[in-house]
């Protein structure tokens, strides 16, 4: 018997108990679906979002403050080795009023008194390299003057909690700024009536309206208000008279995370205080093996109960074809023949589910990854782009047949030690 002659067998067979043998494929594209979509998953996770994390951005960025940072600590800090960029961060106090009366809820006894807070200005264009996350909302635009998001400490003072954040989302802020560092506020209701002083400082304001478009939590500088540089940058100018920025702190963003250590040991010599999260990505590194471990394991599970399911479906063929075997070998078939008509239609089955379930696990991951994405890009981070290099595919098919043609061995060589006669007699 040659192999194409095995091989119409095997595809007669597979016609005939098409029913049984689909539930077979099945098996197999289900745990090829699941193991294919976790390892691409995995695989994104380490080589994309590790990547990128690495690369720069928080996790491998480098937090400076302290005194006497300005234009110039910027320029001189952007010529060490190593650095990438140096982006600065404002804060500056001002009076806060709240809606009167409260939009978002029951009323407050606080939630309409003005109050001095700070306000931290970032550049939004690059909110991901900020220590930043979004809980409702949006940031503010990166130009924009009227918009500004509030983090939970803003919530507690208007008597809302985490859960409720979204009610103070389309609210509007009215912002004082008076003297240098210095808050005024308005006696009487928004809009009118006399200015009056906290503290020391000018003896009139600037005022402007904000609406609140997100809320956050923030390590980026000390303040509960969150804004475009440009709105800080304006209320500084009014407040300073001319005088330089100086700034609350500065978001250092080195090449790779191997270079923090060596960046933040040339800014010690230089005098300034650091702060990094370099251990953070190792812990994170660590963890993300070890997800890895596990989704590999739960992959492997499911490859061993379709090899099960495989096994099982053959040996009940071998059973329903004895006396198709009684005859193949009467009419002088070998048991290598036999054993070669039940292993390719094991590599048949195994072909087939495993083309479907690489395909159905790439459309698995590639549905994960858009939701992934659309949250990452909800809290101002970059997206990761699913990784499926041609080795899942190969590996996908190729492994699911060769997964079916080990499973179809014992039942195989079951079938093809059977005496002809009796296959024959149990027929």
């Amino acid at each position: 018997m040659t192999v194409w002659d095995a091989i119409i067998l095997a595809a007669r067979s597979v016609a005939r108990r098409s029913g049984r043998v689909a539930l077979t494929v099945l098996a197999v594209a289900l745990a090829a679906a699941l193991l294919t979509a976790l390892l691409t998953i995995a695989t994104t996770a380490r080589s994309r979002v590790l990547g990128q994390i690495t690369k720069g951005g928080p996790l491998a960025g480098i937090t400076v403050d302290g005194p006497n940072l300005d234009r110039g600590a910027v320029r001189r800090i952007e010529g060490v080795r190593g650095v990438v960029s140096v982006l600065p961060v404002l804060s500056i106090q001002e009076a806060v009023i709240a809606p009167d009366p409260p939009t978002f809820g029951a009323r407050s006894p606080t939630a309409s008194s003005p109050f001095p807070d700070g306000v931290v200005g970032i550049d939004l264009d690059h909110a991901e390299r900020f220590p930043i996350s979004l809980i409702a909302g949006r940031l503010p635009a990166p130009d924009s003057v009227t918009e500004v998001a509030v983090t939970e400490g803003y919530l507690t003072r208007v008597g809302l909690d985490r859960s409720r954040a979204v009610k103070v989302l389309g609210t509007e802020l009215e912002l004082g700024t008076g003297g240098p560092f210095q808050a005024l506020i308005r006696s009487g209701g928004p809009g009118q009536g006399a200015v009056s002083i906290i503290g020391q400082g000018w003896a009139s304001g600037r005022w402007t309206r904000a609406t609140v478009v997100g809320v956050v939590a923030q390590d980026a500088g000390p303040g509960d208000i969150l804004a475009s540089v440009r709105h800080v940058d304006a209320a500084w100018d009014y407040t300073a008279r001319g005088q330089p920025a100086r700034f609350a702190a500065l978001m250092v963003e080195a090449r790779s995370l191997a270079q923090v250590s060596a960046v933040r040991e040339r800014l010690g010599e230089m005098g300034f205080a650091t702060i990094a999260s370099e251990t953070l990505l190792t812990n994170v590194v660590r963890y993300v093996h070890v997800v890895e471990i596990v989704l590999s394991a739960i992959g492997l599970i499911a490859l061993v109960i379709a090899a099960l399911g495989i096994a099982n479906a053959m040996l009940a063929a071998v059973r329903e074809r004895r006396r198709e075997i009684g005859v193949l070998k009467a009419i002088g078939a070998r048991d290598r023949d036999i054993l070669r008509v039940f292993l390719i239609e094991a590599a048949v089955v195994g072909l087939v589910g495993g083309v479907l379930g690489t395909l159905a696990g790439w459309g698995a991951a590639k549905a994960v990854g858009a939701v992934v994405n659309r949250y990452l890009t909800s809290q101002g981070l970059a997206g990761a782009t699913v990784v499926f290099p041609i080795g899942f595919v190969l590996g996908g098919v190729l492994g699911s047949t060769v997964l079916a043609m080990g499973a179809g061995v014992l039942p195989a060589l079951r079938a093809s030690r059977l005496p002809a006669v009796e296959a024959m007699e149990g027929a």
